[in-house]
């Protein structure tokens, strides 16, 4: 346990955690202005509500989802800028839950964004520390300490996590068969309109039994990447061809979940000094006077 405590508590560039809170932000205003809540407000008048939507007794107005809509992009926006982060925030947070949760209580529970709200959750908790840089006040100031590592180290174990129970959940329902059936076969094939590369997977079993192995091992073994680092090199680009196998294959957008991950894993300040040094401008040698 002290070894995991001083793990998440170990200090960190501050930048890393401003990367972080940009990343998720604008991902929070894209995915928000992606969806026409107003329309699915006004046609969707069966009302499951799940978990905290229980606070609704009814599927909230087409007016309601637009001015939430406009309020978490716009809200979005400014947290990426580090306006007002203490308000600007918690409102991105708040609308973009509520709006998804509207999604999720039409019959049908969707996951995609999952991963996008709980890391953004782990960012408003970190409240000040997550813009004290890269931010319109204070541009180039610096920082580093503790207080700048356990979020993003907080967010890797719910990432990790998140994996590990998905993987988990499939060998306690499924087992071995998961993967040794045909079930992933005719998921292809069930589609109303599978395309060449869902067929071309279907027809031939070993590479359907292929293809689901590796997910449910790639799923099992993910939270490998917090302990070892050099993994991360390997696990990490296999997640996100996972992802996009999955939105050519069945029309499934899991792009929120594996841009999530890329936003926290990826160590923007050695990125941006990396691409700093590599666009620097060569300095020619100063000829010796003769």
């Amino acid at each position: 346990m002290r070894r995991a405590e001083r793990w998440i508590f170990a200090p960190e560039d501050a930048r890393r955690l401003a990367g972080v809170r940009i990343g998720l932000c604008l991902l929070l205003a894209y995915r928000l202005s992606a969806h026409d809540y107003d329309v699915f407000a006004a046609r969707h008048f069966r009302f499951l509500p799940h978990s905290y939507m229980d606070v609704f007794t009814r599927m909230p107005s087409p007016g309601l989802a637009s001015a939430l809509q406009a309020l978490g992009i716009a809200a979005a926006l400014a947290a990426a800028l580090g306006l007002a982060l203490r308000i600007t925030l918690p409102a991105a947070f708040v609308s973009g839950l509520i709006l998804d949760g509207m999604l999720n209580s039409a019959g049908r529970v969707m996951v995609r964004d999952a991963l996008l709200m709980l890391c953004l959750a782990i960012i408003v908790a970190a409240g000040r520390a997550a813009g004290e840089v890269w931010a319109v006040h204070a541009p180039n100031r610096e920082g580093f300490g503790e207080r700048y590592g356990w979020p993003i180290r907080t967010a890797m174990v719910v990432i990790a996590l998140a994996y590990f129970f998905a993987a988990f959940q499939k060998w306690r329902y499924s087992g071995l068969a998961w993967f040794s059936s045909d079930n992933l076969r005719w998921i292809l094939y069930a589609q109303a309109h599978p395309n060449g590369f869902a067929l071309f997977i279907a027809d031939r079993p070993l590479l359907a039994h292929l293809f689901a192995a590796g997910a449910l091992l790639l799923e099992t073994c993910f939270p490998l990447v917090l302990f070892m680092r050099r993994l991360r090199w390997l696990l990490i680009p296999a997640v996100v061809t996972m992802h996009v196998a999955i939105r050519i294959a069945l029309g499934l957008d899991y792009s929120a979940q594996w841009l999530t991950v890329l936003i926290v894993f990826v160590d923007w300040p050695v990125v941006l000094d990396s691409t700093r040094r590599t666009l620097a401008p060569v300095t020619a040698p100063r000829e010796i006077a003769g």
